[in-house]
């Protein structure tokens, strides 16, 4: 899904329907799975990766119906040694990715992180069960003296052609320190009997679970819950209390009516922590404090960042203060180093700060971030409407940088895993929510102070006016904020909105008073 998102490589894609077929059909490309030839899934995910993509095949008005360019062998009966010749002999990029027409489930994310192997090879092929998917691997153009070699001495496997050129072989390991074993079998999926299509096409068209997919491994819900009953009910009381009135004064609403979005998100974060502070093998009580406490100085005396002392530097105060003369007093060091470590980024994190960070950023992902996304929103009275789906880039920034951003691995597996389903819904409501008339969009990269960011853009205004779009960058307390603004040019209407760029390795820093 990746793909939908971000920008497109700097490769080409070669799509190799040249196969004889002799175990299933010449027009096994044609199948259909889910009410879709098999040829063209293959194809919408690659064209969402690629901005050149070629159809190799020697019987081009088989598939007009993808509207792609079509290259032929430029000798027949020479197998698909000859198709990446032929194919790469037509290509404007260096480099290409070349897979089979009969790959139902290609994975965007994969192909993506294969390309980012490439750098000074000339051919990077992946190794998912042990052996070589030399339909599934990049080629650099280089490539074709070596090609033609081979083919004129009659050495058609590709194989050998790997041999003679400097080769990157990504093997099981590779695939499991990116969290992906679990995605192999259906990524490298070939049609290539009967039985084949007949498992795949009941499989999705009765949409079973994928295998290998649970909807909980993580233990019982309610053991969570729990785990704030370990605390001291003092203890417990004060933080919650404090939450719910500071919110409530900031909101300056009626006596009566209490806000407590603040301490159910803390809440959230305090039990994450715990579960990554156990999953890393550490002492996860202290953890699961740090995590309650992290955001109690955000409306500390009813107001919110209206002076220049970061709402971290006052949560210090209220954990000494919470916890001193408790069994807690002697966690107080590290928990406070945790809490400040969420502002002074630049600053080497404890294990408790590590944890409470990524605690905090996977609390915002996934089907739980959006549906607090759209919570936050309404407090906020943005309700759905097309301004709402302009901010939805905020999430998508986030979700993008995550995986590569938190800092424990369980985190980091966890955001892998989240952020997939956080672009999944958004592109699903956006695409809903063209189908229904109701506004268009696109999704691309912008890049704000060298970071990269996903942002929804109204394809026009609604006065019919093409939108243009403009970012700059406003120091906060806290963070360097992305301030983006939309604008008409034929009816003047504007539309502004900001976020804390995320924290990428190499981003600078916010620039201190002078």
């Amino acid at each position: 899904m990746g793909g939908l998102f971000l920008e497109k490589l700097e490769a080409a894609c070669l799509i190799l329907a040249g196969g004889a077929g002799r175990r299933l059909t010449p027009d096994k490309p044609l199948l259909e799975i889910n009410g879709r030839p098999i040829i063209e899934r293959a194809a919408r995910v690659v064209s969402s990766i690629f901005e050149e993509v070629l159809l190799v095949t020697n019987s081009p008005e088989k598939y007009r119906f993808l509207d792609l360019p079509c290259v032929p062998d430029e000798r027949p009966g020479c197998g698909p040694l000859m198709g990446i010749y032929s194919g790469l002999g037509r290509i404007e990029h260096e480099a290409a990715f070349v897979c089979a027409a009969d790959m139902p489930f290609l994975n965007a994310e994969i192909i993506r992180s294969e390309f980012i192997e490439m750098e000074s090879f000339d051919i990077v092929v992946p190794y998912p069960k042990g052996m070589p998917e030399f339909l599934h691997a990049f080629y650099a153009k280089r490539c074709r003296p070596v090609i033609r070699r081979n083919l004129d001495a009659g050495r058609f496997k590709i194989e050998m052609l790997a041999d003679r050129c400097r080769t990157r072989r990504l093997d099981r390991d590779w695939f499991a320190r990116k969290g992906w074993l679990q995605e192999i079998d259906r990524a490298f999926t070939n049609i290539n009997t009967i039985q084949d299509y007949r498992r795949w096409k009941e499989q999705e068209e009765g949409r079973r679970t994928p295998t290998g997919h649970r909807a909980s491994d993580r233990g019982d819900p309610g053991a969570a819950r729990a785990r704030l009953g370990l605390l001291d009910p003092e203890v417990l009381r004060k933080v919650r209390q404090t939450l719910i009135a500071q919110e409530t004064a900031y909101q300056e609403k009626s006596a009566g009516e209490a806000f407590a979005s603040l301490w159910a998100h803390s809440s959230r974060v305090g039990r994450i922590a715990y579960h990554i502070a156990e999953a890393e093998g550490m002492d996860p009580e202290p953890a699961l404090l740090a995590g309650l406490l992290h955001d109690i100085g955000k409306f500390a005396h009813g107001s919110y960042h209206e002076d220049e002392v970061a709402e971290e530097e006052r949560a210090v105060r209220f954990t000494e203060r919470f916890l001193a003369d408790t069994a807690y007093a002697k966690w107080i060091p590290n928990i406070n180093e945790a809490i400040l470590s969420l502002y002074r980024e630049e600053e080497t994190a404890g294990e408790i700060g590590r944890v409470v960070y990524d605690a905090d950023r996977l609390d915002k992902l996934g089907y739980m971030g959006v549906a607090q996304f759209f919570a936050k929103n309404a407090l906020r009275r943005h309700f759905l409407d097309n301004d709402m789906m302009i901010r939805a880039g905020i999430e998508l920034t986030y979700a993008h940088h995550a995986p590569h951003t938190l800092k424990t691995g369980t985190g980091r597996a966890l955001a892998r895993e989240r952020s997939k389903k956080t672009r999944e819904f958004y592109r699903g409501l956006l695409e809903e929510w063209t189908h229904l008339g109701l506004g268009e969009f696109n999704i691309r990269e912008e890049d704000i102070e060298g970071i990269a960011c996903v942002l929804v853009v109204p394809r026009v205004c609604g006065c019919g006016g093409r939108m243009e779009i403009e970012s700059d960058i406003r120091e906060s307390v806290k963070c360097r904020s992305a301030v983006v603004r939309y604008c008409c040019r034929t009816c003047g209407v504007e539309s502004e909105f900001s976020f804390c760029l995320p924290n990428v390795k190499g981003f600078p820093r916010r620039r201190e008073s002078e």
